[in-house]
């Protein structure tokens, strides 16, 4: 979850210190992060994107983070 926020330019733990974000989120998002079906792709999807203004659709926190760094 972390590697994909970093692609968006987000800082999770930093939204959790200046109260952006709550720590009960942040466990769910990376709860999420590690349910996902989807591990293989996104980690050639992260090889391939050095930093994206989108993540992909299958990207089950993608709403959360653009929110996050839309903030």
């Amino acid at each position: 979850m972390t590697g994909m926020a970093d692609k968006l330019g987000v800082n999770p733990l930093a939204a959790v210190n200046t109260g952006r974000l709550d720590q009960a989120d942040l466990d769910a998002m990376i709860r999420r992060c590690r349910s996902c079906v989807k591990g293989d792709d996104c980690i050639l999807w992260m090889v391939d994107h050095e930093k994206a203004d989108e993540a992909p659709g299958y990207c089950l926190n993608s709403e959360k983070l653009h929110a996050l760094r839309d903030k």
